[in-house]
């Protein structure tokens, strides 16, 4: 059930924001990719509880080598800048929601 959640998540994320999933699970630095993924993250571990360990297992099925550290700072990073732009709860909220 989680990795169904991860996999709606990923198609919310890139349909909202015009990219492909393929771009979002490469290694990439570019801002708009990273801001991508760690929404991606939070959601997961935020909104619906996921262990680090599992949303790595789920990223490196993908093709996203990751590390737990990694994640665990790109859920931070996000949570940072939502403290900075509370306009970001909105795109929250409709990516949140998740199809069964």
């Amino acid at each position: 059930m989680k990795e169904y959640i991860f996999k709606q998540y990923t198609e919310n994320i890139c349909t909202h924001l015009g990219i492909e999933s393929s771009d979002l699970f490469v290694k990439s630095r570019e801002a708009g990719v990273v801001d991508a993924r760690q929404l991606l993250f939070y959601l997961c571990h935020d909104k619906r509880q996921m262990k680090f360990t599992e949303i790595k297992s789920y990223a490196d099925k993908v093709g996203l080598d990751q590390n737990v550290s990694n994640i665990k700072h790109a859920v931070d990073s996000f949570k940072a800048k939502l403290d900075k732009d509370p306009d970001l709860l909105h795109i929250i909220q409709k990516l949140n929601k998740i199809e069964h």
